[in-house]
């Protein structure tokens, strides 16, 4: 067969014949540095034995290698008239990723082809078309490989020491596994995942709690697992190595979801280290509910930032085995906080179509603008019932690019992912949402959304301050204050710091009295930067009172608006919360009591308890992007720091907290945002008798 070296890599079409596709055969090399071969031919799924792959892309330019691809020619058709037809093949040179290439290189055989799909190879990246069509046939391309091989790195300027080392535990953690379940077979395939997602998102004390009959035939197992490898003399080791395992970008991947998910068999790979997928899912869950059962200030000087998404891949699986419809994987995926990445935005829906079992319910085209993608998103979502997506909270969100400025107010951004925090509340009760869709001129896309609700206010007043002000003139870092969580040990106040503080309380308590071991019992603790933390919270609070009118309940509701059970039950909690002035709420004797342990002879000094850490950081989530303000109907609210005086506040039917509503001009709002209205989350201003109002969103 004659072949020839060709200047540029020229795709065939792959015919119209569904299940078409591409295959790459990769020819062997018993030295790894050899040059990569390969011939791309055309085939059909459903005849055709293969492997697949799944990996990072990565920067293609960085560490760049040449490959030499022999592109065959599909088989003359019969009928095909031999005029039209050129016997042959076609040599290309081509320069391919870092990532792509090591991957290729230890996929590689010495003495045997392997014959396998790859994306970048086997779909033609700049048809539009052809990338839509091949979109369709992910499913089926996944699922019918023999075996899917997940490459975890090492990436080019990565030292691969440490996530090598990760696999001797990966190893030791299923022996581990293998010796407590004995003999027996360890789990079905749908078991054996739901063990791992028990395992991973379960605290060691909880295990023995759970009443799921799943989570009960896993307990004892799950809880004896984890005290072994508590107990392993290598424990800290274990731990540091599987964290860092767990931050690979790999996981990072939005189209993992659907690779992993519907693939009969996963081999993950660092290097010449592999783990199967129940082996290395499970070390990864098993670090997670180690990560739980330290003390978190123990967490904190580990360093540690263990990365959760691996459980996507778990979540993908037992997805896959349920036959979900549509509607029900998108919700699961909004839901999840795990935050993915694609190359193109687009895909951060596309990829999640797989996971269903009708993805035709969403057009799958590049020909489409990332507006249109994410509308028609929104517009099946609203078709099924679900308006959680209008409460998404998102206060430091950048903005998005590749939306237009005339981007709905009411489509999700699936780009820029929020918190679905407010789907907790029930502020329209029992009531379905009543919406649809009309022609409104005036905007880019000409649609608006006709929902019905009811008015409960406008705002009258907001504080001055916002929470991020605060923070920063508290001291927080901006890592801090943009992710809500109080991370990083403490450091002594400044002598100015220290100073503003005094000067905080001695507008509430006049005759106070600081002395500096005081100060230093409550500042000085390695766990949480406190002494920040009361700096702002000082302020904080004197904001929020300064609104409330001595409305106490109203003020306790929204310091813990998103307090946990544990510490919004607790009546000590409860108590200062909810005292009578703004002096019993700055009584830090009592707030030093509630949060640190008593010094004994054993244990000299006074130590924060983990109790003491939830409580600290739940007044310092709940406060996380907003801004106090009221309504001229009374209530206390408070919501993001876009909130405005004029702006209104509607809870709107089948929606489960309040909006705040901006007009728009022509009749039409624009959502701003979910808000915390004190005295209504729960329903409490929804009856028969509600009037009922016509909103057109825009």
């Amino acid at each position: 067969m004659a072949a020839h070296l060709a200047p540029k890599f020229d795709y065939r079409p792959l015919g119209d014949d569904y299940g078409n596709f591409r295959l790459l055969e990769l020819q062997s090399a018993i030295d790894r540095r050899d040059l990569l071969r390969c011939t791309i031919q055309h085939a059909s799924i459903d005849t055709s034995a293969y492997c697949a792959l799944s990996y990072v892309w990565g920067d293609q330019k960085a560490d760049s290698s040449e490959m030499e691809i022999t592109y065959k020619r599909p088989k003359r058709r019969l009928f095909e008239s031999k005029k039209h037809y050129q016997e042959g093949a076609v040599v290309y040179r081509k320069e391919i990723g870092s990532s792509l290439a090591r991957a290729l290189r230890y996929m590689r055989q010495p003495h045997a082809c392997v014959v396998t799909w790859v994306d970048a190879f086997c779909i033609d990246q700049e048809s539009k078309d052809e990338r839509a069509s091949q979109v369709k046939l992910m499913t089926k391309i996944y699922s019918s490989a023999q075996v899917v091989h997940a490459w975890l790195g090492p990436e080019y300027n990565e030292d691969p020491a440490v996530n090598t080392l990760a696999f001797d535990y990966i190893d030791l953690i299923w022996t581990l596994a293998k010796r407590i379940k004995g003999s027996e077979k360890l789990a079905s395939e749908n078991d054996w995942l739901q063990a791992c997602f028990t395992i991973a998102q379960t605290p060691a004390e909880d295990l023995q709690q759970r009443k799921n009959a799943v989570h009960q035939v896993w307990a004892s197992f799950s809880a004896q697992l984890l005290q072994a490898v508590i107990s392993h003399a290598q424990a800290g080791q274990i731990y540091n190595t599987l964290d860092s395992l767990s931050q690979v970008n790999y996981f990072s991947r939005m189209w993992i979801l659907q690779e992993t998910g519907r693939a009969k068999r996963v081999v993950f790979h660092y290097g010449e280290r592999q783990a199967s997928h129940q082996q290395l899912l499970l070390a990864l869950g098993v670090t997670r509910a180690y990560n739980g059962s330290f003390a978190k200030d123990q967490l904190r000087m580990l360093g540690s930032k263990f990365d959760s998404r691996f459980l996507s891949c778990v979540i993908a699986r037992l997805t896959c085995s349920k036959a979900l419809g549509l509607h029900e994987v998108l919700k699961l995926a909004f839901f999840d906080r795990s935050t993915h990445s694609a190359t193109d935005p687009r895909d951060l829906v596309y990829a999640l179509l797989g996971l269903a079992t009708n993805p035709q319910a969403i057009r799958v085209s590049y020909e489409l603008s990332l507006d249109e993608v994410y509308i028609a998103t929104a517009r099946f979502l609203f078709g099924q019932g679900f308006t959680d997506s209008l409460i998404t909270f998102r206060p430091y969100a950048r903005s998005n690019e590749f939306l237009s400025p005339e981007f709905p107010s009411w489509a999700y951004d699936w780009s820029r992912r929020g918190l679905p925090s407010f789907a907790r509340f029930k502020a329209a009760k029992d009531t379905r949402p009543r919406l649809s869709f009309v022609r409104h001129t005036g905007t880019v896309h000409n649609i608006a959304m006709s929902l019905k609700g009811t008015w409960i206010g406008r705002v009258s007043a907001v504080n001055d301050h916002k929470f991020s002000a605060l923070a920063s003139a508290a001291g927080l870092s901006l890592e801090v204050i943009q992710s809500g969580r109080l991370q990083g040990g403490a450091r002594p106040l400044t002598i100015d710091e220290k100073r503003i503080l005094g000067d905080l309380l001695a507008r509430v308590h006049s005759t106070v009295q600081w002395l500096s071991g005081d100060v230093e019992k409550l500042m000085s603790q390695t766990a949480l930067p406190l002494g920040n933390f009361w700096c702002w919270w000082v302020w904080w609070t004197l904001s929020i009172w300064s609104l409330a009118k001595g409305n106490t309940n109203e003020v306790a509701e929204l310091l813990l608006r998103e307090a946990p059970p544990r510490v919004s039950s607790n009546k000590d909690v409860m108590r200062l919360v909810g005292a009578r002035d703004v002096a019993g709420l700055m009584d830090l004797q009592s707030w030093s009591n509630l949060l640190f342990t008593s010094s004994t002879a054993a244990a000299p000094g006074r130590q924060l308890t983990a109790f003491g850490i939830d409580i600290v950081e739940s007044l310092f989530r709940s406060a996380w992007g907003t801004r106090p303000f009221v309504l001229d109907t009374g209530f206390l609210a408070g919501a993001a720091e876009v909130v405005q005086v004029r702006d209104e506040v509607v809870i709107f039917h089948g929606v489960k907290a309040p909006l705040v509503v901006r007009r728009a001009g022509n009749g039409a709002h624009k959502i701003v945002g979910p808000a915390h209205v004190c005295g209504a989350m729960q329903g409490q201003l929804m009856s028969d008798t509600s009037s009922v109002d016509t909103y057109t969103l825009i």
